[in-house]
């Protein structure tokens, strides 16, 4: 996740990355439409609300679109 132009978020994916910009939708959660080989439509990513961790709903599918921080220090 980084910060966008004009203070939006962006989510970059991929070896070869690939930057997306994500709409708020409500409380926590964004949406942004995927896009390649992969691509199935609009996805949600969601926040835990300690900001300590974040969701990528497509990429969530066998378990392995949450992404934790670690060591780095709480929000």
């Amino acid at each position: 996740m980084t910060e966008g132009q004009g203070g939006g978020l962006t989510l970059r994916l991929g070896p070869k990355p690939q930057t997306y910009r994500l709409t708020h939708y409500d409380g926590d959660t964004f949406s942004f439409r995927t896009a390649g080989e992969d691509a199935g439509g609009l996805t949600g990513v969601t926040f835990s609300p300690d900001g300590k961790s974040v969701r990528v709903e497509y990429l969530d599918t066998e378990g392995l679109g949450t992404f934790t921080r670690s060591g780095a220090a709480s929000r």
